[in-house]
């Protein structure tokens, strides 16, 4: 063991230093790292999918409240717009007829609202992507605990 050595030189390099412990002795540094970096591109390739699955899910119960939306809102005007003329007609027969559309037109309005109030509340339902965020939180706190216990074996061991 010689400075000027080349044996002594290899022995020592990174690609060669071996971390005890934990099923690993015998492992190279070098080799432990990259599976530590494929298991975390593997990890983060599963959380863009389940990301992803979790997002259509919501998007599709967002695209329902809005067709619900628009249908309602649809049938209304053209419903409202029938049995407007049809009320205005009759409270006609006994109040003036500005007064009589002046109450349909309140009516009808009230009506509207709650009905697009009701679609705007179900489209507020969605929710972030929670199963997401939570495996996010613990991966992290995996590569996290995984990452330390490798530098201090490699310190313990240097």
């Amino acid at each position: 063991m010689q400075p000027g050595n080349p044996e002594t030189r290899r022995s020592y390099g990174s690609e060669d230093r071996t971390i005890p412990g934990d099923g690993m002795s015998g492992r190279a540094f070098g080799s432990i790292m990259g599976e530590f970096f494929d298991q975390a591109k593997r990890l983060i390739r599963a959380e863009l999918t389940l990301a992803k699955t979790e997002l259509r899910q919501e998007l599709t119960k967002f695209k329902a409240g809005g067709v619900m939306l628009g249908l309602g809102g649809a049938l209304l005007f053209i419903g409202g717009i029938a049995f407007m003329l049809f009320a205005c007609y009759v409270l006609a027969l006994v109040m003036p007829f500005w007064l009589a559309a002046f109450i349909v037109a309140v009516g009808f309005l009230g009506i509207g609202a709650g009905i697009a109030y009701l679609g705007v509340r179900r489209m507020k339902e969605l929710h972030a992507p929670n199963k997401t965020i939570q495996t996010l939180k613990e991966d992290g706190q995996w590569a996290t605990r995984t990452f330390q216990s490798m530098k201090s074996q490699m310190q313990g061991h240097a």
